[in-house]
């Protein structure tokens, strides 16, 4: 099964496109990533980075950058949603997963579109290809904690075909890629 680069179309016509954030064509480096990250998350409202990150906090530090950039292509994935532009591609959303060690057949994902995108798919079509890159790589199941007030991320998943339960304060969400 291969990945779909195909365009895609936000409501206003824009086109933008689903890549592993690190995919060679992109020609960007860590550092460039980590700098269009800092500026993308500027662009989330506090409401945005609390259901995101639970945190309110204005900006990413160093380790968080690194361990978010940090990826391999099979156990640390990071796919983006981007509008290509005539100078630089803009980041408008990213969906990563990592394997973790004691469920070696299971993955934590989180996804974040930033605000002025959310609501138009790019959630879904990051989540869709998140999936598949899971299930190319022998992943059976993507499980994240949404908080109760995420009503977009719970209905996504919801209509993903996942498997909710309470854990503390969150929702479990689970996602079978197969």
């Amino acid at each position: 099964m291969a990945h779909s680069n195909c365009t895609r179309y936000l409501d206003d016509g824009t086109p933008y496109r689903i890549s592993a954030c690190t995919e060679p064509s992109l020609h960007v480096s860590r550092e460039q990533w980590k700098q269009a990250m800092r500026e993308s998350f500027t662009q989330l409202s506090p409401q945005s980075r609390w259901q995101r990150f639970a945190s309110g906090s204005a900006s990413l530090t160093e380790a968080q950058l690194d361990y978010l950039t940090d990826v391999d292509g099979c156990n640390r994935v990071a796919c983006c949603a981007l509008i290509p532009g005539e100078r630089q591609i803009r980041g408008i959303g990213i969906a990563r997963y990592f394997r973790t060690n004691d469920h070696p057949d299971s993955a934590e994902f989180a996804v974040t579109v930033i605000d002025p995108y959310q609501g138009q798919g790019v959630g879904r079509a990051l989540l869709e290809r998140l999936i598949e890159t899971a299930s190319i790589n022998d992943i059976d199941n993507l499980t994240g904690s949404v908080l109760p007030s995420n009503t977009g991320m719970l209905a996504l998943c919801r209509s993903l075909g996942a498997e909710f339960s309470q854990e503390d304060a969150t929702i479990l969400v689970r996602l079978a890629t197969h």
